[in-house]
């Protein structure tokens, strides 16, 4: 599984790979376990670092971890 989505003009992507498949930039909904295990929210930085934004919070489904980083995305463009 990966889809593809975009806020705000940043790249959101869903996929049960790794951060590993994330361009620089692009924010990652990252299936833990095939999704048994939850959903994790990483972003890939410019220098190819991966940071989990979470914070070992793990959500139950890919539609609330997108929600969670559209409103991260939001708050990070907010005037």
């Amino acid at each position: 599984m990966r889809r593809y989505h975009s806020h705000l003009g940043r790249d959101i992507v869903i996929t049960g790979g790794s951060a590993r498949d994330l361009d620089p930039g692009q924010f990652g909904v990252l299936a833990i376990d095939g999704g048994a295990g939850g959903w994790s929210v990483v972003h890939k930085g410019p220098d190819g670092d991966v940071d989990e934004l979470n914070n070992e919070m793990h959500f139950e489904t890919w539609e609330e971890a997108l929600a969670f980083v559209k409103e991260l995305i939001g708050m990070m463009t907010a005037p």
